[in-house]
């Protein structure tokens, strides 16, 4: 059982304009998100929308890089990912009879965005991990820097949000899916890939090396399976959390485990139903019949 070498290739962003394409996946993402929101009027200044598409695309981007002491990427990467800022917010805004946010709403034009966009923060993610990795020395009680890596790739995601709403109204709601899914694919990426000696990420690596005898490594090394599972984790959840799927309250950490234990207890009280005869939709307490009303209980006669 292997992937498909394309799939490899696209996940793990080797094919041509690589960067080029994720940057305008991400910069539409942005001017789409301001126009459908805050700029939903049109009444907003165009130095405003374009500015806060620059955040909401890139804010990792403008901020992220800052808690290494790094050249930040739009600076550095000004280049490409300021002229996909302006590609993206001129179509989006300034087409003819509104043609360009017309064909942006399509649905196959809108998950082709979010794959794109959504590669950008996975290779973004991946990037800022092993960054993090190389520079940070390990403490005398582990192999190799954990958390730290962690908390820096995970944060690249959401330095767009806290930037613009604050960490109270960024925070207020419960935890962001950002933080969720870089703390939680973010770990598994970091043990898998660096963890080389630890007990955390040979155990991690040995368990899915014993699933139906390695077949779940697809034949991969461990650092381009890991990139594999993290990126294709992301493009799943991304896509299922479009509104014109599953919408954004679904959640690829918690939901999937809830709905197999519903499903397994439902499929169990179906099978106890069957072996004591009873149709379990029919099943109802002794006291209630199925209008809902109580059985009226009978007064026994004294003598």
């Amino acid at each position: 059982m292997s992937v498909p070498p394309f799939l490899v290739d696209l996940l793990t962003a080797s094919y041509p304009y690589a960067t080029e394409l994720q940057a305008l996946g991400q910069a539409f993402s942005g001017a789409m998100a301001v126009r459908a929101g805050a700029n939903k009027d049109g009444k907003m200044h165009w130095f405003h929308a374009f500015a806060l598409t620059t955040i909401l695309a890139f804010g990792g981007g403008w901020f992220g890089f800052l808690l290494m002491g790094k050249p930040t990427s739009m600076v550095a990467g000004g280049d490409v990912n300021v002229t996909a800022c302006i590609i993206a917010f001129l179509t989006v805004n300034y087409t003819p009879y509104d043609i360009g946010y017309q064909i942006l709403n399509l649905l196959p034009v809108k998950v082709l965005i979010t794959v794109f966009s959504t590669l950008f923060k996975s290779t973004g993610m991946i990037k800022f991990i092993n960054t993090a990795f190389s520079e940070i020395q390990p403490t005398q009680f582990y192999p190799i820097p954990v958390m730290g890596p962690i908390v820096y790739g995970t944060m690249l995601g959401n330095m767009g949000g806290l930037f613009v709403k604050g960490f109270d109204g960024y925070l207020q709601s419960g935890t962001p899916w950002p933080f969720q899914n870089g703390i939680f694919i973010g770990t598994f990426y970091h043990l898998f890939s660096n963890d080389a000696k630890g007990i955390l990420g040979t155990t991690l690596r040995g368990a899915f090396k014993k699933l139906g005898d390695g077949a779940l490594l697809f034949g991969l090394d461990d650092k381009t399976y890991a990139h594999v599972i993290t990126a294709g984790f992301m493009q799943i959840s991304s896509i299922l959390m479009m509104p014109d799927f599953l919408g954004p309250s679904f959640n690829a950490i918690v939901d999937p485990p809830v709905w197999l234990g519903r499903t397994l207890s439902s499929s169990f009280v179906a099978a106890e139903g069957s072996v004591a005869g009873v149709n379990p939709q029919d099943a109802t307490p002794n006291n209630v019949v199925k209008s809902g009303t109580p059985k009226r209980r009978r007064k026994k006669k004294t003598a």
